[in-house]
């Protein structure tokens, strides 16, 4: 597999160099539409959203069910008031005295949040979910599945939400934290957890980025932060679109990582996982805010400014929707990092690569590289072909004619007939033209 070494040196396999990213490439599925609307726990891979299923039924009667809202309520803003107001006994004052291991884990969870430098901090009760006794913890214990609304100063557009599992008890007259992980068998939350959550975290901070790495890292977060300011110029002057800031997760601890984010059957070396806030006062529908791009654990040492102009491209796109075209979603990305190559000295390298595609790839190809089988005709070099798709897209009709393109196609809908139309629209030809012209081109290579 090909390597993006820390200094931005590639190795290579075979007799050309392959221009992906740290190992494995990178599925990064974009937003669908401009709301999510909560129907079910099956929403993965790239960063769903906080989903919620049909409300469960429990045993108690409304009277227990309006105790446990104002109760949890009122426990919720304290802790939300004291993260940024700096006040860790505020924090600490309504979780169970007898649960010593839940009130160190609160205690790590605020000194990371208070790293973070927080403008904004709140949280809610789901009503989309019933509450779930929980008879271990007392007779009048409920398990909620609360929504927490985190906004980073310089970074989050918006409030991003994310699921927790908390279960309150009623303890002589006063509501009570007693646990945080009663909720935890639920797929949608046990799948992977937020960085705060994973222990001890470090910060690097530069204009527009901060990356959270595991105390003890700060070295690397330096690193990662200068490399992601060098990778953003061009991000922002092919895309022409700016995300108010971006989080970079990368922590040693695998379950930073949703398992379902692959690409071709292989871990993702990184991915651009979407930002949900809600968009009703319900939050029974949620809107895409942006992207945070999180870093595989095994690829944080190696990651570099290529593998984050890849990230940064789909973060700035997943907004206008997710019905784009897989070659021209990965495409995109990909012709974006080998702009930031040519840039950092790889302009031979990546004219031979192209020249290689054109000749070996393009020749064999029938039609644009189709989703849902993105890996099946050209296994690893799908990227590379999509990147040469596009690249002669943009020489061909300008940059502004391919992001016009790419808005369009992204809010949908997806059918062969709508995606024949628009590529007819912005570029005059439909798909079997631009077919015959990148083998034209290829012969030519």
């Amino acid at each position: 597999m090909v390597q993006v070494t820390t200094d931005g040196e590639r190795a290579g396999r075979g007799p050309r160099r392959r221009w992906m990213i740290a190992g494995v490439t990178v599925l990064a599925v974009t937003a669908a539409g401009v709301t999510w609307a909560v129907v079910g726990r099956g929403n993965s891979s790239g960063g769903s959203g906080p989903s919620a299923a049909t409300p469960s039924h429990t045993v108690s009667g409304p009277p227990a069910e309006e105790g446990i809202q104002a109760g949890a309520d009122a426990v919720l803003k304290a802790r939300a008031s004291a993260v940024l107001t700096g006040k860790l006994p505020q924090y600490l004052q309504n979780v169970d005295p007898a649960n010593s291991q839940l009130r160190q884990r609160d205690q790590q969870v605020f000194a990371n949040l208070r790293k973070l430098g927080l403008s904004g901090l709140s949280y809610r009760i789901d009503t989309n979910w019933a509450p779930e006794v929980q008879a271990q913890h007392g007779p009048n214990a409920f398990a909620v599945r609360v929504l927490m609304l985190v906004q980073i100063a310089g970074i989050d557009s918006a409030p991003r939400a994310t699921s927790l599992g908390y279960t309150f008890a009623e303890r002589g007259g006063r509501w009570l934290l007693v646990d945080d992980d009663d909720l935890a068998a639920e797929a949608d939350l046990s799948a992977y957890r937020e960085p705060w959550d994973l222990g001890a975290v470090d910060v690097a901070r530069r204009p527009g980025v901060l990356v959270v790495v595991p105390a003890g890292e700060h070295r690397n977060g330096e690193r990662l932060a200068r490399e992601a300011q060098l990778a953003m110029p061009v991000v922002r002057s092919t895309t022409r679109r700016i995300q108010a800031g971006i989080l970079v997760v990368a922590m040693a601890d695998r379950r930073s990582m949703d398992p379902e984010w692959q690409s071709g059957g292989h871990p993702a070396a990184a991915v651009a996982a979407r930002n949900f806030a809600p968009a009703n006062p319900e939050a029974s529908e949620f809107k895409v805010t942006g992207s945070r791009v999180v870093v595989h654990p095994d690829q944080r040492t190696k990651a570099g400014r290529l593998l984050f102009a890849h990230e940064f491209t789909h973060a700035a796109m997943e907004p206008l929707g997710d019905r784009a075209p897989i070659w021209l979603v990965e495409g995109f990305a990909t012709y974006v990092e080998n702009r930031l190559a040519a840039q950092s000295g790889y302009r031979r390298e990546i004219d031979s690569e192209r020249r290689a595609l054109l000749r070996e790839k393009i020749p064999a190809l029938v039609v644009l590289p189709i989703d849902g089988v993105f890996h099946g005709d050209y296994d690893e070099d799908s990227y590379g072909v999509s990147w040469i798709i596009v690249d002669h897209l943009v020489t061909t009709y300008g940059q502004a004619a391919v992001n016009a393109l790419y808005a369009e196609l992204a809010r949908g809908p997806d059918t062969p007939a709508v995606r024949e139309q628009v590529l007819r629209k912005h570029l005059k030809v439909g798909e079997t033209a631009l077919i015959a012209a990148l083998k034209k081109a290829g012969g030519a290579a």
